[in-house]
């Protein structure tokens, strides 16, 4: 059963890839020059040429994809992506950034792409690939900052416990980029959004902050968040010069930074994580399972996630045929140990230690759509209602590595790691509970 979740799993993120889901979207007609996107066509000539500029985990696997389609059609394109997923292309140039804390590389290359945005002329298209990751990797903050103090912010909000939500606005405020600020460098083109969401609900103007999604931007909102969650006093001296000088320049006029949009912009979702676990339930009901799926993507805590989901075991803890139940979202966890993990091998570790006081086999799989969790090299792990007597039996304590965030290190003692790889993909994270 444990096999059978995981490679339930792996097919779901090979139905997701990049270049499938794409390949559903984008309609090319070459002979007439007209690319389709779901049902608006865009006509593209010497005069209205196409430029292509992307960031994210999936923005190179994307741009892979639509080269190939346009092939020579894009005059030129740029974009930004992780290590793991760097390749060369031959119209669009691809850089390399951070992830998850911005550095030197995600500095240079953003200014890269935010001076090639600057030529791109009058009329042109512009095919805009984003994916999540974007929020690190494109990363140009103001210019009275240093990316030393915003990675240090980085830093903090990750283990902080805040929501993604929460997260992204604070850091939109601290930057030149985020939070619709590219808009006004590209109004005078017809944008199109190819957007892969990895946020709750699909609210694009979390997608990598969302840089090319009007919004707004509030100062006071950030401050409230960071004294919430303790951060102010801990933040760099120059971040918090500056929140106070914004903060106060919102008083002044009594009124939040808005960006504004433009007509000839539209945005499309090509893959988002409800598509995902759709998929994953028609997988399981091909096995002769009845599927139940939690609807809504889940943007807590780890503690509020890990109750929700043996809540749900419970009520159907009892049933006579085989049932799955599936959930999805990103949960939060705040870090106050040393070890190394993340918030999928450390809720399968939760988990685990629920599963042993049921009688009966239960599996339960947590994992990260982008092949990565946390700083590791894991998407996640895979345990049932035996895991916790059997790493006793081996003299390994879950409390411990519990109590110091170290979910990695007790997998990679016991097993059931999940490592499929970087996937180039990130559709937040899946978790599969079979009853069988």
């Amino acid at each position: 059963m444990k096999k059978l979740a995981v490679s339930i799993f792996e097919q779901t993120l090979d139905f997701v890839k990049p270049q499938k889901v794409l390949e559903n979207a984008l309609e090319w007609d070459s002979y007439n020059n007209i690319l389709k996107i779901d049902h608006t066509k865009y006509t593209l000539s010497k005069e209205r040429p196409l430029y292509v500029i992307g960031f994210g985990k999936a923005s190179a696997e994307m741009a892979g994809y639509v080269e190939g389609v346009l092939g020579n059609t894009i005059v030129d394109g740029m974009i930004i992506t992780t290590k793991e997923s760097l390749q060369k292309l031959n119209r669009i140039q691809v850089f390399e950034g951070s992830h998850p804390l911005p550095d030197e590389q995600s500095l240079s290359s953003s200014l890269e792409i935010h001076s090639f945005i600057k030529t791109i002329p009058k009329e042109a298209h512009v095919l805009t690939l984003i994916s999540g990751g974007a929020s690190s990797l494109f990363c140009l903050p103001n210019d009275k900052l240093e990316i030393e103090d915003i990675s240090q912010l980085y830093k903090l909000l990750v283990q902080s416990g805040a929501t993604i939500q929460e997260i992204n606005t604070v850091r939109k405020v601290f930057s030149s980029v985020k939070g619709g600020q590219l808009l006004d460098h590209l109004k005078h083109t017809t944008l199109i959004d190819l957007i892969i969401s990895d946020v709750s609900d699909d609210d694009l103007s979390m997608v990598g902050s969302g840089p090319t999604i009007p919004q707004k931007i509030s100062a006071s909102d950030a401050f409230q968040i960071s004294k919430q969650y303790q951060l102010y006093e801990k933040m760099p001296h120059s971040l918090r010069s500056f929140l106070a000088s914004e903060m106060h320049d919102e008083v002044l006029s009594q009124k939040k930074r808005v960006t504004v949009d433009f007509v000839n912009h539209r945005s499309f979702i090509v893959a988002s994580a409800s598509m995902l676990t759709k998929h994953a339930a028609s997988l399981l009901e091909a096995e002769g399972y009845k599927t139940i799926i939690d609807e809504k993507a889940w943007s807590g805590s780890i503690h509020e996630f890990e109750d929700r989901i043996l809540k749900v075991i419970k009520s159907n803890a009892s049933v006579s045929s085989p049932t799955a139940l599936l959930f999805f979202g990103e949960c939060t966890i705040k870090v106050t140990g040393e070890g190394l993990g993340g918030r999928n091998q450390e809720l399968a570790l939760r988990m685990a230690k629920h599963l042993k006081e049921f009688d009966r086999d239960i599996i339960f799989l947590s994992a990260g759509t982008d092949g990565i969790d946390g700083p590791t090299d894991a998407a996640g792990a895979v345990v049932d209602q035996n895991t916790i007597y059997e790493a006793e039996k081996k003299g390994i304590s879950a409390e411990t590595y519990l109590s110091e965030n170290d979910s990695y290190h007790f997998f990679d003692e016991f097993g059931d790691h999940i490592k499929p790889g970087g996937t180039g993909n990130n559709l937040m994270d899946l978790q599969i509970v079979l009853i069988p």
